[in-house]
């Protein structure tokens, strides 16, 4: 009986200094953001990585790169009890509860 839970995708992003001058600048008061984050993807998904940059509340901001590029993207949670965000790739994550 195979329980482990998926492998997470080992890629990681350095955020850039607009990256971060964007998430200091957001009106709601939120935690700070690591400048450094890994793929909380499932190891071989499909697409951009993704990792959860800043939550306040219902509001997530998830960064989204690929070898070239990158963005910072509002989502909503992912409606299956899961900790990534709606219409990711790949496997559901455990909830962060």
């Amino acid at each position: 009986m195979d329980t482990e839970e998926p492998m997470a995708c080992p890629a990681r992003i350095t955020l850039d200094a607009a990256q971060l001058a964007f998430f200091d600048a957001l009106p709601t008061k939120a935690p700070s953001v690591q400048s450094e984050l890994g793929c909380e993807l499932e190891r071989g998904h499909e697409g951009s990585h993704a990792a959860l940059g800043q939550q306040v509340e219902a509001t997530m901001r998830w960064i989204q790169w690929t070898l070239s590029a990158s963005e910072i993207n509002p989502y909503t949670w992912c409606p299956t009890d899961c900790s990534l965000f709606d219409g990711h790739p790949g496997g559901h994550a455990p909830s962060r509860c």
